[in-house]
């Protein structure tokens, strides 16, 4: 597996830890607020629960081609980034839910496990895969074959995604050309009464209507009134 952490589940808390140094000398109980990485691997109930902030291991700096020490939070740097930003951490791949070969029992228990995805699933092995039962080897394969399917696939899906985008956009493009017609419409309609003041279509409404305009409409309303009114619409 080209990268180990593929099928770790990361989760970073805050503990409380107690301070025995602090707390003998104020004669109370001092705590401090400590970042940490709860890891969960796929397979197994277990995790182990380790300082945010410490060593996790050892990498090649790209530049200086020596070693550079790695902490957790730069390792997990996408979850410790959304546990600091107090969003929902999460795991890239597909949902368990996503897929048809498993039933809703079968989800709940392979989340029991710490197996949120399809991916983690695929990469379960040894000891791990053997907690899951008897099924665990077919449901293993399961995931293999439909992540391998859906690669193949992967071609005609973007394809289709990009159709289905293309034919959204026209159909955008036809409402907001067909907006324009009417807005067009309606301004050299409209354009027809720009001559006219206030009171000639107050006099128009009224010579049309027989009856004389009430109140002290806007002039927008006496243009749509007059409007109205023109023999075509009324034809």
């Amino acid at each position: 597996m080209s990268d180990p952490d593929a099928a770790l589940v990361p989760l970073f808390k805050t503990y409380a830890m107690p301070n025995p140094a602090k707390s003998a000398k104020e004669g109370r109980p001092i705590f401090d607020d400590m970042e940490v990485v709860e890891i969960r691997a796929p397979g197994t109930r277990n995790y182990t629960v380790q300082p945010a902030h410490v060593r996790s291991h050892w990498a090649i700096d790209p530049y200086t081609g020596g070693q550079i020490e790695v902490t957790y939070a730069q390792r997990f740097r996408k979850q410790y980034e959304q546990f600091r930003e107090h969003a929902t951490q999460t795991k890239s791949g597909t949902p368990l839910d996503q897929v048809a070969f498993l039933t809703e029992a079968r989800r709940a228990e392979l989340r029991a496990f710490n197996i949120y995805t399809v991916e983690a699933l695929a990469l379960v092995e040894g000891t791990e895969l053997k907690n899951l039962g008897y099924a665990g080897r077919d449901l293993k394969n399961q995931a293999i074959d439909y992540l391998a399917e859906c690669k193949k696939n992967a071609p005609n899906t973007q394809l289709q995604a990009e159709l289905e985008a293309l034919r959204a956009r026209n159909s955008l493009l036809e409402e907001d050309f067909k907006a324009l017609q009417v807005a067009k419409e309606k301004r050299g309609a409209e354009a027809e009464f720009d001559d006219m003041t206030n009171e000639q279509l107050r006099d128009y409404i009224e010579a049309k209507t027989g009856q004389p305009v009430q109140g002290q409409p806007v002039r927008r309303t006496l243009v749509r009134a007059a409007m109205d009114l023109k023999p075509s619409r009324a034809a």
